[in-house]
């Protein structure tokens, strides 16, 4: 029985030892999953504009508004009705909120400029350098830039 104890011995230090090892593993794992930075999100990506769309129509002859009626040169007409109406807008900003008061009250809107960015700005109000805010709807914002009048409407799901 004397020769049993140091195999015994020598075995309860292996798996001892084999276990304060898988301890120390999974506590890094652990400690890892809990402090290490949280990936970075993605960047947004502006999708083309409809303004752009009209500029390439144009370089074909003419406006969408030609196909519609199939008269030849009514494109133009169409074209020249579509200028008074604002398109969409190919800013990456997104539209989070909306406050329409009836009335002559203020009207708002809760805006994303990027990522972690979030500002409320008032109708007429100049939020980002040569944007400006011009019209508060139930379910748009129509914004000026440049002298262009472009649409905001709700992110699409």
């Amino acid at each position: 029985m004397t020769n049993d104890l140091p195999v015994q011995t020598l075995l309860v230090s292996v798996l001892t030892t084999a276990a304060l090892a898988l301890l120390c593993v999974v506590a890094a794992s652990w400690f890892w999953l809990w402090l290490a930075p949280p990936p970075e999100a993605p960047a947004a990506v502006a999708s083309p504009t409809a303004l752009a769309l009209e500029a390439a129509y144009g370089v074909f002859g003419g406006g969408r508004g030609e196909s519609q009626s199939g008269l030849p040169g009514n494109g133009q007409a169409g074209a020249a009705e579509n200028n008074n109406v604002p398109t969409a807008t190919g800013l990456a900003i997104r539209l989070l909120g909306i406050v329409a008061a009836e009335g002559d009250g203020e009207d708002y809107a809760v805006v994303e400029l990027k990522p972690g960015t979030i500002i409320a700005i008032r109708e007429g109000e100049e939020f980002a350098p040569g944007i400006h805010l011009t019209e508060v709807g139930t379910d748009h914002l129509v914004l000026e830039r440049g002298g262009v009048r472009e649409t905001l409407t709700w992110p699409q799901p």
